[in-house]
């Protein structure tokens, strides 16, 4: 579905929601969807080879986003919950500069620092970085972001399938423990503490307004 704004059609924006469960992933497109809900949706369960496996917290254990809006389980650190980004607002959506001739296997994107190298069969890495190039933005969702789970898991496969096509990666976190300069060599765009479940928040920092 498309959006008209002063006569203009817009086409909606697709936001990629990850996440290490399929439950955690399609709770958290609702979350998204109730904030901002003229963006297109798509929720993903990312399983990879030799990862710590689900977050603590992780789905069933009050970890993943429960109600529109919210993220259960515990807020981050006192005074946590503020978006952190790794600069001023970032666009979402390739650079105008970039065209269908920037994109794909002869342009890996970022090298060093950038993402660390995808864990997944062949088939399934190929199949989240076509998912990728569709999105405006990517968004890997964990319990906890540690020095673990910024370089095996979801959060590397976000960033690994999204970096080919210059679309931003953002994590959604109960608690971070990584600094800035850690996860933005990660290739990541930027963190969010959902202090007390605030999806609605970062869905709208990464939404434009016209799309909510």
């Amino acid at each position: 579905m498309t959006r008209r704004q002063e006569g203009v059609t817009m086409r909606p924006v697709h936001v990629l929601l990850l996440a290490e469960t399929l439950p955690d992933a399609e709770r958290l497109a609702s979350a998204w969807r109730a904030a901002a809900p003229h963006a297109d949706t798509e929720a993903r369960e990312v399983r990879v080879p030799g990862s710590p496996g689900p977050s603590d917290g992780g789905s069933g254990h009050g970890g993943a986003p429960t109600a529109p809006g919210q993220l259960a389980g515990p807020a981050g650190p006192a005074g946590g919950g503020g978006v952190l980004l790794a600069g001023a607002a970032i666009p979402v959506g390739p650079p105008a500069s970039v065209g269908p001739q920037d994109v794909g296997p002869a342009h890996p994107g970022p090298t060093a620092p950038g993402p660390a190298p995808s864990a997944l069969p062949r088939e399934e890495g190929a199949a989240l970085a076509e998912a990728a190039a569709r999105a405006d933005v990517v968004v890997a969702y964990v319990t906890r972001l540690d020095g673990d789970r910024l370089h095996r898991g979801v959060v590397v496969e976000a960033a690994a399938a999204a970096a080919p096509h210059a679309v931003p990666v953002v994590v959604v976190t109960d608690r971070s423990e990584v600094s800035r300069r850690e996860w933005s060599t990660a290739g990541l765009s930027g963190v969010h503490e959902a202090a007390e479940g605030d999806v609605a928040r970062v869905a709208r920092t990464w939404t434009p307004g016209w799309a909510r």
